[in-house]
């Protein structure tokens, strides 16, 4: 999925809000953060000129995993997230609001 993807499909989302039960809505709502997350995640990959590949050889995971994740077709733990960012020297922050 891309930001534009996300984008696109949140602003359908906001119109159909109204039609939404405050449970449907928070379903919605933690989706669209995890794939913000994930987008954060490939977008970060491609700034360090990191292909799937060499993401995968640092991280220790199957490229397979790595692109499931990235198109959205598999949702992930924390901690597979944790190891791509830590890959890419990073961090992964959750936080509690």
């Amino acid at each position: 999925m891309t930001n534009s993807q996300l984008n696109q499909m949140t602003t359908t989302l906001k119109k159909l809000n109204r039609d939404l039960t405050p449970k449907e809505r928070k379903i919605i709502d933690n989706e669209i953060r995890y794939y913000r997350i994930v987008i954060a995640l490939k977008d970060e990959r491609q700034k360090l000129g990191l292909t799937q590949e060499k993401l995968a050889q640092r991280s220790h995971l199957p490229r397979t995993t790595i692109t499931k994740i990235e198109s959205g077709s598999r949702n992930t733990t924390i901690q597979t997230l944790m190891t791509l960012a830590q890959a890419m020297g990073k961090n992964l922050e959750l936080r509690l609001t």
